[in-house]
């Protein structure tokens, strides 16, 4: 299949200008970043040292920051403009005309995707972490790979909903499992909280709360088989929802 650079460039520009203009989505990653200059502020600063708990606030702060923004912000951005696009028919049109289907999903991939790696970066020293204390390569890599994932999911999500109500609907239940790795694994919940260490949001926990440790992170068999089993399974979920509405005809 080959790929015209002028159409995504196209489609690419047409997305950046749907997601500005629409408030509530664009709104997620502004939140998240606003959520943890808040929190680091209010919240009392307890090293990982301090407690037994093997607490840290910036490492909390950070973690909760990198959820909201990846899951909630990611997975917003992704299903209600495919959802919208549904229901104005204006996806059908696009895969009827000479945009084929990669064409459109790099087009589309692209700007939100610019949009969460950038909040992300910004939750470094928001959360009061310097870019020296962490493993910028890592961090990028599995933010990237996690941001991804939530897109796929959206768009999951939104191929299969009739429209912007319904896609919230879904959406909702999904991104509170989603999001609350970080508080449940404050509480030392053992059972869904075990249970959820095995999504992609955990490994982003897993990452957060290892930046003061010795070593800082350590790449494991586990959170790489997570991490990319995610990623492939949404990806793989994502072609057979595509074609199954008939999007590749």
């Amino acid at each position: 299949m080959r790929v015209s650079l002028r159409k995504v460039k196209a489609i690419t520009g047409m997305k950046f200008q749907t997601l500005i203009n629409n408030t509530s989505v664009i709104l997620a990653p502004i939140l998240a970043i606003g959520f943890v200059f808040v929190m680091k502020k209010i919240m009392p600063d307890i090293d990982v040292n301090e407690t037994a708990m093997n607490f840290s606030t910036t490492e909390f702060v950070l973690s909760f920051g990198l959820v909201f923004n990846i899951a909630i912000a990611g997975i917003s951005m992704s299903s209600a403009p495919l959802a919208e696009e549904k229901e104005k028919n204006t996806l059908r049109v696009l895969m009827t005309s000479s945009v084929n289907g990669l064409e459109y999903l790099i087009g589309t991939l692209l700007p939100p995707l610019l949009i969460l790696i950038l909040a992300n970066i910004i939750l470094i020293p928001v959360s009061g972490i310097s870019f020296e204390e962490i493993s910028l390569s890592s961090y990028l890599l599995i933010t990237t790979v996690a941001s991804l994932i939530s897109l796929m999911i959206g768009y999951i999500v939104g191929i299969f909903s009739k429209n912007q109500m319904q896609a919230s609907l879904i959406s909702m239940p999904i991104t509170v499992l989603l999001t609350s790795v970080p508080v449940l694994n404050l509480l030392q919940d053992g059972g869904i909280g075990e249970i959820l260490n095995y999504t992609y949001t955990g490994v982003l926990n897993n990452f957060a709360n290892s930046i003061y440790t010795k070593g800082g992170y350590q790449w494991n068999l586990t959170d790489t088989s997570v991490l990319f089993g995610w990623l492939l399974i949404s990806i793989g979920i994502f072609i057979y929802a595509y074609k199954k509405n008939g999007f590749d005809s």
